[in-house]
């Protein structure tokens, strides 16, 4: 399920809440997964995230409700950088109807609130005291980043993809490239995980991510990526079921 390209809040939001992509009820799943990921920039450690999904099967329809929380702390002799933020969102058989966003970033508080209505995904946005809302109209994207395409696009082609991707942190809609690197295992919790690795871009960030679907939710393993103050990765190193 979540959490972007360095501004270090593009490194974790955009990856690490990683809820779900399907349009067909899963015959079964555990009712909460937690992950814990490691945040590192320049090659030193500067903070966490821990993303969790918690799932509801129904008669006609599966809810996922998602939270993750991202700390970080980086102090390098030519920037420095803080965020603790937390995000949450709810998904019903796959597609994004709710999503928040709060928190802070080198002291500058922002809070999000995201809803789809009929006429599209309805924002209310306060960043710095300013207040201001907006609709992305729905027929203007294809998917959003909390349900992950990239996790389910058939690369059999072995051609690149476009996707019109509504980013829900920042409300605005991008295009987005997408190339299947290759398939491979991820070790975690003395495992091998099959899972596949995917390069992403778009005119906000690029990025590469190690993706897998469960079939039932989306898991994301690792995300590497490269922004105008550097490069950052964040990799998971526990990943837990909860009863």
């Amino acid at each position: 399920m979540l959490m972007r390209c360095i501004q270090l809040t593009a490194l974790v939001m955009v990856l690490i809440v990683i809820p779900a992509f399907s349009t067909t009820l899963p015959q079964s799943m555990s009712p909460t997964r937690s992950i814990t990921y490691k945040v590192s920039a320049m090659g030193a450690s500067i903070g966490d995230v821990v993303s969790e999904q918690r799932i509801f099967n129904e008669t006609d329809r599966y809810r996922i409700y998602f939270k993750t929380k991202t700390n970080i702390k980086a102090s390098f002799l030519w920037f420095s950088h803080s965020q603790h933020t937390v995000e949450t969102g709810e998904l019903n058989n796959g597609i994004l109807i709710k999503y928040s966003f709060n928190g802070e970033e080198n002291g500058v508080r922002k809070s999000l609130e995201g809803r789809l209505e009929m006429d599209g995904f309805k924002f209310s946005v306060e960043e710095d005291g300013v207040k201001r809302s907006l609709v992305v109209p729905r027929g203007s994207y294809d998917h959003t980043t909390m349900e992950c395409p990239e996790s389910r696009i058939d690369f059999a082609d072995g051609r690149e993809k476009y996707l019109r991707v509504l980013d829900v942190e920042n409300a605005v809609v991008v295009k987005r490239q997408y190339q299947l690197v290759r398939e491979e295992q991820y070790p975690l919790d003395n495992q091998e995980h099959p899972c596949r690795v995917v390069d992403m871009i778009d005119q906000r960030k690029k990025m590469r991510r190690w993706i897998a679907w469960d079939g039932g939710t989306v898991v994301l393993y690792r995300q590497d990526g490269r922004g105008g103050k550097g490069s950052y990765s964040v990799k998971a190193v526990s990943l837990k079921q909860i009863q």
